[in-house]
């Protein structure tokens, strides 16, 4: 069975058919079905980014609010709730006072005499953050506000001599 490859297409044994006119483009077109979108690629990849943006801020946040803060002393949160007591005690003093207090004179010389302790007590504060276990600025702090607190209840036995004073017109002058 052999053969000249030459003799094979000499002879016109194949069917002519004339090519549709579109037939390129039908070519093109069912080419292109089968080729990978691009865009596919491009999209995934624009979400791989955010997903991992995101994975990095989550785990940044998560690992800021895991680590543990520094352990507070005993003489620390000893300190806190003392400084709260005394805190909530002069507000209510003075709260009790300015209900009462009727003499704007009076009012304001307590006020600059709480805002002068009240700055003194700030950098006392300071100091203990820097010296959290020198007893003297934890004494100097306590004493502060023992002095605060007790500046306001004077200011309200004050006014309670003032008001019982005033039915028999006499003034007491501090």
């Amino acid at each position: 069975m052999e053969r000249d490859i030459r003799d094979l297409f000499s002879k016109d044994d194949f069917v002519h058919t004339e090519i549709p006119k579109n037939h390129r483009e039908d070519f093109i077109e069912k080419l292109g079905k089968h080729q990978p979108e691009k865009n596919k690629k491009r999209k995934y990849k624009t979400l791989k980014i955010v997903a991992s943006f995101l994975l990095m801020m989550t785990c940044a946040y998560f690992y800021k609010n895991t680590i543990p803060s520094p352990e507070k002393s005993s003489l620390e949160i000893k300190m806190e709730s003392i400084e709260k007591d005394y805190l909530i005690s002069i507000d209510k003093e003075w709260n009790r006072f300015m209900e009462v207090a009727k003499d704007s004179i009076l009012i304001k010389k307590y006020e600059v005499k709480l805002k002068e302790s009240n700055t003194d007590y700030q950098k006392i504060t300071k100091q203990f953050k820097e010296f959290p276990n020198n007893i003297n600025v934890l004494q100097s702090l306590i004493d502060n506000l023992q002095r605060r607190l007790q500046l306001v209840k004077d200011i309200q036995e004050h006014i309670n001599e003032l008001n019982q004073k005033n039915i028999s017109n006499e003034t007491i002058y501090i």
